[in-house]
């Protein structure tokens, strides 16, 4: 794995929170490549999160 997160920053990703790399890294987002962390931030840019009614 290139990259890791916290509970909290997955939740910001899966919200679509993380618009570019620089934001997630000025978020704590840690990554080894930044190729990685750009094809992670950008599989979230163009879609809107599914949350269902109920965790």
């Amino acid at each position: 794995m290139s990259w890791s997160f916290t509970r909290c920053q997955l939740a910001v990703w899966y919200a679509g929170g993380y618009r570019s790399t620089t934001s997630a890294r000025l978020a704590g987002v840690r990554a080894l490549a930044d190729k990685a962390l750009a094809t992670l931030v950008h599989s979230t840019t163009e879609f809107e999160p599914w949350l269902p009614d109920h965790f």
